[in-house]
């Protein structure tokens, strides 16, 4: 194979001046548009990639085959081997092209593909955070409604499972104390009027009470006789009015009187019944078990003293 103008021209040149000269057998030109057709049609990238320019380049070749087998001037069948023999070459170069061309859309493609891939991983992976996240907040709304329950259901009886198992053996334990649960107490209170004893804080003296008294004594001594024995009555009521007086309201420990009082107690509520604490012995150990309705003098309990209803 050539594609060398130089010796293009030289073929050329050869055919200038062989006139009217029969081609020969072992031709140059025949021979190099031979090699070149060959050389593409065993390229793999010629067939996949430039296959019409390949056949144009075969079909050309047998022109100038048929050209020279039937005696055609050398000048022609010189031309038609030139021609195969630049188709073929041309074949192998738009192959090339044609091949790099599609190496680069393939390996676009890669890349997109690659850049997909990343892209769904990133989204999986923000996707797995806000499951955690969201996991986490539901754990927690959980934690804290079971702590509500926990807080509600305290003076709740537990919900153990009581039912009898198959072919468990049974004995009867005697219950030792039963106690109502009706839930937490409620605090009730209320004022009301109490006397209050003070021994120190009036002077064993009822100040106001004296005052009232001397007048309220005065008044009814001067009521009493006429003239100097008038004056002196008058003075012995005031006296006498003032002196008891000042022991109104007092008693044998100091001066009594009354104040407002705030009162409580601790009163059961008046719910319904939770539960019942039952107390029970067996096998020398004291058991304790919550059951929603009062038992009798014994409870059904299995081996390990586990209650059975």
């Amino acid at each position: 194979m050539s594609s060398n103008p130089a010796k293009s021209i030289l073929f050329l040149a050869m055919l200038a001046a062989a006139g009217c000269a029969t081609v020969p057998d072992r031709d140059p030109a025949m021979e190099d548009a031979r090699l070149s057709v060959s050389a593409a049609r065993s390229n793999p990238q010629v067939a996949t990639y430039a296959p019409a320019e390949l056949d144009q380049a075969a079909a050309t070749l047998r022109q100038a085959d048929d050209l020279a087998a039937r005696g055609g001037r050398p000048s022609e069948v010189h031309q038609l081997a030139l021609l195969a023999n630049q188709r073929a070459a041309l074949a192998q170069d738009l192959a090339r092209a044609r091949s790099a061309e599609a190496a680069l859309a393939v390996q676009r493609k890669a890349n997109e593909a690659q850049l997909t891939a990343d892209l769904s991983r990133r989204q999986a992976e923000a996707a797995q955070i806000q499951a955690a996240a969201a996991q986490r907040q539901a754990d927690d709304a959980q934690r804290l409604a079971a702590t509500m329950q926990a807080r509600t259901d305290v003076h709740a009886a537990p919900a153990y499972d009581y039912r009898r198992r198959q072919n468990e053996r049974l004995y009867e334990a005697n219950v030792t104390d039963v106690r109502a649960v009706v839930g937490p107490p409620q605090q009730r209170c209320w004022v009301e009027r109490e006397k209050v004893y003070d021994n120190g804080s009036y002077s064993g003296a009822n100040v106001p009470g004296a005052i009232v008294g001397g007048v309220i004594g005065g008044i009814l001594g001067h009521q009493v006789g006429g003239g100097r024995g008038q004056d002196i009555a008058t003075g012995i009521g005031a006296v006498t009015g003032a002196a008891i007086g000042a022991n109104v309201n007092r008693g044998p420990d100091g001066v009594v009187y009354s104040q407002n009082v705030q009162r409580c107690e601790y009163a059961p509520t008046s719910a319904r019944l939770d539960y019942y604490d039952v107390t029970y012995d067996f096998g020398g150990l004291e058991h304790r078990v919550q059951l929603m309705n009062p038992p009798g003098p014994t409870i059904v309990v299995n081996a390990q003293g586990e209650p059975r209803v």
